[in-house]
């Protein structure tokens, strides 16, 4: 018999890092911050958007840290907006994976 275990952090509100909110999605922006607010205040940032399909992003405020509110949003239109409708709303992980290198001398 065998017994194999996983496990992950449980984070509030579980399962996304980021919303991309259509323009004539069934729940508008301020909807979704309302809702992200109310299981988790303060960990949410609404950035709106122009001139796509999507009308705002819900950001995980700890994404923000390390990518601005400029580059991350632009990011994720780049990547997912083309395979998306105006009336969808996408839920998205996202993994920051940090990489470091040093150069040692030996003599």
């Amino acid at each position: 018999m065998e017994l194999r275990l996983s496990g992950q952090a449980f984070e509030i509100p579980p399962l996304w890092d980021a919303l991309l909110i259509g323009r004539q999605a069934p729940i508008g922006p301020e909807a979704a911050k309302r809702m992200a607010d109310s299981m988790a205040p303060g960990q949410f940032e609404l950035v709106r958007i122009q001139g796509a399909p999507v009308e705002a992003v819900l950001i995980r405020k700890t994404l923000l840290r390390v990518l601005t509110p400029e580059a991350l949003p632009e990011l994720l239109l780049e990547e997912l907006a083309p395979l998306i409708n105006e009336d969808q709303v996408v839920r998205v992980q996202v993994e920051v994976v940090l990489h470091t290198a040093r150069t040692v001398r030996l003599e």
